[in-house]
């Protein structure tokens, strides 16, 4: 094998590994674009296996809710 082998594989592995480093970029980018403000869980508490109770900020309210595998129930509002 020639230097000239060498050289192509380099090259076309540096470029594709730029191209996949812009992609992860702009993944993260949207990702975090996407992300909810409005909406903050502010604590969770485990009552059980399968039951909760959250803490949630929503557009500056916040909420206490009971949540299970089958429902989810307002407790509280401020």
């Amino acid at each position: 094998m020639d230097v000239g082998y060498y050289i192509k594989f380099i090259i076309s592995s540096l470029i594709i590994i730029g191209f996949l480093l812009m992609i992860l970029k702009y993944t993260k980018k949207i990702q975090h674009t996407q992300s909810n403000k409005h909406i903050k869980i502010m604590d969770r508490i485990a009552i059980g296996s399968q039951a909760n109770i959250f803490l949630i900020e929503v557009d500056g309210a916040e909420y206490l809710i009971g949540a299970t595998n089958q429902q989810i129930n307002l407790i509280d509002k401020r």
